[in-house]
């Protein structure tokens, strides 16, 4: 469990829960309403539905509008529904319980909860089952704390969730939104989105590359999910707003915190070989393919990098193919150094996916060298008055220094902070090399 809080047998708590009700709808809970929402459960404190509940007209000792309940770990009211097949109505970014909600009984139950004026509902039918909505970056997991006017500390805890640590096939987190959900019967589990998710950007427009995606402690992985063709929450699924529900049912305990994520983009080809060598002065790039399905091209791409990428050139593929088909492309000027190479394989309706990188490394010749590496102050170059130009730039491609020609006294790099740069020499008879020089102090 994410959170530690007793759960006694039920004829107990639910006396405790009517006493808090009592207590919640007090004058003391009343006096809340202005700065921490029209109803307020306070950390420690239980309130329970047992019937249907409407956010417009309120009743069942809660006022119209947002439920307030305290986060903090160790220390968080709850808001019960008890009761088989329970609805929640009316659920809106005005109306939501801004906080932790728990289901006991059967049936599916979808859970109104929200965060800082965003509605965030989600759905299972586990009995005992129990989450929040967080509208907060997982990087930070930090949202607002109303009873204080600061913010919580990073929430669930185990927080926060780096969106860059994934598992297989996930190629992107959300990074709007989360939700901590609790329990130990296993359920169905659906997440809902509206305009303000942003599924459009974090899927590329694609629905079918959405999925449910939970952190298992160190990293996001994906949970077999499908998209809802019809919305828990009414209306079509599609991408300004739908759910999608996990096609298993799972434990919520096994995952800390969950969300949306896009997973990786079907290859438009079956790969099975990509190689790079050098024939002489060029590249030679060869690939085989033995399935192809729609597929409409190979860009082949150049680097001097890794960060930086330049199409060199475009081979159209057979298309439709189920045999072992071979391409080839030279590269007639590759740079003197070492070059980087990778296939974009585009699809006819332009999704696209990319092979690994190979490389090929030309000899930069014992004429032109720079010395000395590691460098600490100046770099020197061999036969300098064959350099035209030269250019430095840092791993990500940032071009930080730039001369038309060199001298004998070589370059001051002594502002430079100490990493891995590269330099690239262009010579007077067009020849262009690249060295990778070490800065250290």
């Amino acid at each position: 469990m994410k959170l530690n809080y007793i759960n006694s047998p039920r004829k107990n708590w639910t006396a405790a829960t009517i006493s808090a009700m009592l207590i919640l709808t007090s004058p003391l809970a009343r006096a809340q309403e202005g700065s921490q929402g029209n109803t307020t459960i306070f950390g420690g404190a239980e309130m329970t539905f047992f019937a249907d509940h409407n956010f417009a007209t309120g009743g069942g000792g809660a006022q119209p509008g947002v439920i307030l309940t305290e986060r903090a770990a160790g220390s968080f009211g709850v808001l019960n529904f008890s009761g088989t097949n329970l609805v929640s109505t009316n659920a809106s970014d005005a109306g939501y319980v801004d906080g932790y909600v728990r289901k006991y009984g059967t049936g599916q139950f979808i859970f109104p909860v929200g965060d800082n004026g965003n509605l965030g509902q989600f759905a299972a039918s586990g009995d005992g089952t129990m989450g929040a909505y967080f509208h907060s970056d997982p990087n930070t997991a930090v949202t607002s704390n109303l009873f204080t006017g600061t913010n919580y500390t990073a929430l669930p805890s185990g927080g926060p969730f780096a969106t860059t640590s994934t598992g297989a096939n996930v190629d992107v987190v959300s990074t709007v939104e989360y939700w901590d959900v609790d329990g130990s019967s296993t359920t169905p589990l659906t997440l809902t989105w509206d305009a303000g998710s942003n599924i459009a950007g974090l899927t590329g427009s694609q629905l079918t590359k959405l999925t449910i995606v939970g952190w298992n402690g160190t990293q996001w992985v994906a949970i077999a999910s499908k998209v809802d063709v019809t919305s828990v929450l009414g209306g079509s699924s599609d991408l300004p707003a739908g759910s999608i529900t996990t096609t298993a049912t799972i434990t919520p305990n096994t995952y800390t915190a969950y969300t949306f994520g896009s997973l990786n983009a079907p290859l438009p080809v079956t790969l099975t070989s990509f190689k790079a060598t050098a024939e002489n002065s060029t590249a030679l790039l060869t690939w085989t393919t033995t399935a192809e399905a729609n597929s409409d091209r190979f860009e082949v791409e150049h680097s001097l990098n890794g960060k930086n990428w330049n199409r060199i050139g475009i081979v159209a593929s057979y298309g439709e193919s189920k045999v072992l088909r071979s391409y080839s492309f030279v590269d007639a000027n590759p740079a003197r150094g070492e070059n980087l190479y990778r296939l974009k394989m585009v699809d006819k309706d332009e999704t696209f996916a990319y092979s690994k990188i190979r490389n090929v490394t030309f000899e930069t010749g014992a004429e032109i060298t720079t010395y000395p590496n590691p460098v600490i102050d100046k770099l020197l170059i061999s036969n300098y008055a064959k350099v035209k130009q030269m250019s430095l730039n840092n791993t990500s491609g940032t071009k930080l220094l730039q001369k038309e020609k060199v001298s004998s006294e070589g370059v001051d790099v002594s502002n430079l902070k100490p990493g891995i740069y590269i330099v690239t020499l262009t010579l007077f008879d067009g020849t262009i090399s690249t060295h990778k020089v070490a800065v250290t102090r």
